[in-house]
């Protein structure tokens, strides 16, 4: 079963916006919402997308809310001149629209799914399965989000192919690649930036190494035996580094350590270095995604207006309940 499900998700995933099925429609997408699974909700520049592949992303930016507010939230709450309902609504169309944007793009670039992305994703799925408790237990969890194995891993594909279109950027001659000193141009803009960090699991061993590279800013911070070292490359408020990070970065030179930093994971150190003119180029490639996929034209079925975010996620809780 697991051969022949690698072997055919690459056209599970070339499929997944196309055909319908016969069966009556079924699945937690439908309790909520009363709209087949496999329905087209959205078209992204002539794209069909199903209903599933939009329900999932609405599902999980709902749950991440009422995880964040210990509870649901009040979805008629502005957010910018939106209702949060409107907001996350939106929010939901962006991830949808944006894969969606990668899939045709990896299409018409014939990048596919390799045997050793195959294998990966096996090796994926196999250790996600055992930090859940086991593939029964990581399967009742994926169909509270309205997922089986097979429509998972379409997600963790979207992962590889992404890679791979990310790969023809760095490559010459691709009309992926970005024109000389496009990179430079972005990076100026962006104000990105890099910097050397080293993590601590207490503040007693940050103070000590942050002592020993005063003293000898030559040290390797790479070779540090009590923090873990890390290059980080990023746009200023990005939420890659914490706003308390970047103001300890204020005013440092490119030999000089920051105060110590906490955070959820530990005291973090930091120190302005070059800036990494690779992982700049991924930035660039990144925010090229996000253009195309701003840009994509995007047109909807009558159903996309048939519900809101919160009768939506009324359902989908109403359903888990029944599932019980």
């Amino acid at each position: 079963m697991k051969r022949a499900l690698t072997a055919a998700l690459a056209a599970m995933l070339l499929l997944s916006g196309c055909g319908k099925q016969t069966e009556q429609p079924s699945g937690l997408y439908y309790e909520a919402s009363g709209i087949a699974p496999d329905a087209v909700l959205l078209t992204v520049d002539e794209r069909e997308v199903p209903a599933a592949r939009y329900f999932y992303w609405l599902t999980a930016d709902c749950d991440y809310l009422v995880d964040q507010a210990a509870g649901e939230p009040d979805w008629s709450e502005d957010v910018g001149g939106q209702t949060l309902d409107e907001y996350v609504k939106d929010q939901a169309l962006s991830s949808t629209v944006f894969y969606a944007v990668v899939e045709s793009l990896a299409e018409s670039h014939n990048c596919v799914l390799t045997a050793e992305d195959l294998a990966a994703m096996d090796e994926d799925w196999a250790n996600q399965a055992a930090a859940a408790g086991g593939t029964d237990a990581y399967l009742a969890a994926l169909s509270q989000k309205g997922l089986d194995q097979a429509g998972a891993q379409l997600f963790s594909a979207d992962y590889y192919l992404y890679e791979h279109l990310r790969a023809l950027s760095r490559a010459d001659g691709s009309d992926l690649a970005p024109q000389d000193g496009a990179v430079a141009t972005y990076a100026q803009a962006a104000r990105l930036y890099t910097v050397d960090t080293l993590l601590f699991p207490n503040a007693d061993l940050a103070a000590v190494a942050r002592s020993e590279l005063e003293k000898d800013p030559s040290l390797d911070p790479q070779t540090s035996k009590d923090g873990t070292y890390a290059s980080v490359t990023a746009v200023p408020g990005d939420g890659t580094l914490s706003s308390a990070a970047e103001s300890a970065l204020a005013g440092l030179s490119s030999d000089q350590w920051s105060q110590p930093v906490e955070t959820s994971a530990g005291i973090l150190l930091l120190r302005p270095a070059p800036l990494d003119e690779d992982a700049a180029a991924d930035l660039w490639f990144d925010a090229q995604m996000q253009n195309r996929a701003e840009q994509a034209q995007v047109t909807f079925s009558k159903e996309y207006d048939s519900f809101t975010t919160a009768s939506f996620y009324k359902g989908v809780c109403t359903a888990r309940r029944g599932a019980k």
